[in-house]
């Protein structure tokens, strides 16, 4: 699956979770007795949810990570690279390589776990697996400028609920449709960069 076939996946999944969201919201807003449940735990539920959120975007981004270091190992391995020129370059004694296999040595093998240890929700951290694989989320200064500020916003948001026990009383709903929306426009965002 290509990059932009991954982000579009996740964005069904966003579109799924403000759906969810929205019932939650609608089902406190008419204080429907069968809903006792959500009307009682609104905390939980909207915690819940930008925890959801946050999980989507982090697992859309090393999914998005891979998928573009195992394109750039397609077209490694099938690049005709002389493997001699390499021997020249990075051999300064001229010595034969141990390993002789032109493919073996243009392989990156990026695994899942690779993947993990490079990326979180935090945005300099996703910069930073981004440039790795050629993909300058920066280009644009300003407009990752604006995006830097509010995803991170978003992510530490997240961060301080799990980590340092934050109970989120101020979330809200809405709150939590409008990072989703943000969340979706820079899922965009990653999607143009990726394709320049």
């Amino acid at each position: 699956m290509n990059h932009s076939d991954i982000i579009s996946s996740c964005k069904n999944n966003l579109s799924e979770l403000l759906s969810m969201v929205s019932a939650t919201e609608q089902a406190v807003l008419n204080e429907d007795e069968g809903n006792r449940l959500v009307i009682e735990n609104i905390n939980f539920f909207t915690k819940s949810f930008l925890l959801t959120l946050c999980s989507n975007l982090e697992t859309c981004i090393k999914d998005v990570i891979h998928s573009i270091g195992s394109n750039i190992d397609a077209k490694l391995t099938t690049a005709n690279i002389p493997l001699s020129i390499v021997e020249w370059k990075y051999n300064s004694k001229n010595k034969k390589s141990q390993n002789s296999n032109v493919q073996e040595i243009f392989r990156i093998c990026m695994s899942r776990k690779d993947v993990d240890d490079l990326v979180s929700g935090n945005v300099y951290r996703t910069k930073d697996a981004f440039l790795i694989v050629g993909v300058d989320l920066a280009s644009d200064i300003s407009t990752w400028e604006t995006w830097k500020e509010l995803i991170q916003s978003i992510v530490n948001r997240r961060n301080n609920i799990v980590h340092h026990d934050d109970d989120a009383s101020d979330l809200s709903f809405g709150d939590i449709k409008t990072y989703i929306q943000s969340i979706d426009e820079y899922l965009s965002f990653i999607d143009a960069a990726c394709i320049r």
